[in-house]
């Protein structure tokens, strides 16, 4: 462990084994690292995070710059992946400062969430010019209360196999491939399509809250052959707006989107899919922890999805001790 003095108070404590020197109440920063504090917790508060995370984060990164005063490293441009990875060795055997015991796997993970984001910051500001936690990739926890069920990417595309309409297909787009929860699917119009821009607007999401969803080639060819060849045998009334149409010529709507979904699984056959009992708000779970697990950074995710807060976003994701321990 490393003392610093001027720091550290002289009060010791052994938890199995391992010495900490805990800290006082009145302990300051480096001065070479105190201004970052009060950027990052401004940085955090205009992505939209609430005081309370912005509080835990500027806790965490006050962990992680004080650890790096101690190494002598006042340069934050130096950070290197390989001090990432000795920082996170660090944690694993640091014991908890609240209680006895060492630090939870999930508040090593809300650390380096923090520190994720703090780099991305420091990127954008051009105060360094590659991110040292670039090469960690953000995935969803494994450790949650209540965890959210989610397809693999091969049995999205498995699903996507065994559609049989354009119609099906379109549906699963627009639920996986642009993240919509059922309300946003069944109030999406033809006039709210830009195809050859490709994007879609959704006017009113959750709370009221418009926003632009991108789209690739496949998406928007889906769409496109949907409306060419399919939508007309739905339609009753020509001055019907909606995009997705059922039987009876009206806007879709949930209890058809589930029953639509559930007649795809079971086409499928395939066990596993089939147990996890997914309904369209699934698919949605399951785009944002792709795009998670793919290094898109989280509050981009937050925007594509129309989450008010990151904290929501940050469900799906954890960082992956793995891939830390392969940084060198």
């Amino acid at each position: 462990m490393f003392r610093r003095k001027g720091i550290y108070s002289n009060k010791r404590r052994t938890v199995k084994n391992i010495v900490i020197m805990e800290t006082t109440s009145k302990q300051r920063l480096s001065g070479f690292y105190a201004g970052y504090l009060s950027d990052f917790v401004k940085y955090a508060s205009a992505l939209g995070y609430v005081p309370e995370s912005q509080r835990r984060k500027r806790y965490n990164l006050f962990d992680f710059l004080q650890w790096l005063t101690y190494l002598k490293l006042t340069d934050i441009t130096q950070v290197q992946p390989c001090h990432i990875k000795s920082y996170y060795e660090y944690m694993t055997t640091r014991p908890c400062k609240t209680k006895d015991g060492l630090l939870s796997d999930s508040s090593i993970q809300q650390h380096f969430c923090s520190l994720r984001l703090f780099f991305t910051m420091l990127q954008e500001k051009q105060i360094i010019v590659k991110n040292p936690m670039s090469v960690i990739r953000v995935i969803r926890r494994k450790e949650q209360k209540r965890p959210k069920t989610v397809l693999t990417i091969p049995e999205v595309m498995e699903l996507y196999r065994h559609t049989e309409t354009l119609h099906e297909r379109a549906f699963l787009s627009l639920c996986y491939g642009c993240g919509l929860r059922s309300m946003e699917v069944s109030a999406v119009n033809t006039d709210d399509l830009r195809l050859k821009e490709n994007y879609i607007i959704i006017p009113r999401g959750k709370g009221g809250k418009k926003r632009l969803i991108p789209i690739n080639q496949r998406i928007r060819s889906d769409i496109e052959q949907y409306i060419a060849y399919e939508r007309t045998l739905y339609t009753k009334d020509s001055h019907q707006k909606a995009l997705l149409l059922n039987n009876s010529g009206e806007r879709m709507r949930k209890y058809t989107m589930v029953k639509t979904l559930c007649r795809i699984i079971e086409r499928t056959g395939n066990k596993e899919i089939i147990r996890k009992k997914i309904r369209p708000h699934h698919l949605r779970h399951s785009i944002a922890t792709h795009l998670l697990e793919q290094g898109v950074p989280v509050e981009q995710v937050r925007n594509f999805l129309g989450h008010s807060s990151l904290d929501t976003t940050e469900t799906y994701t954890r960082v992956s001790q793995k891939q830390l321990k392969k940084l060198l």
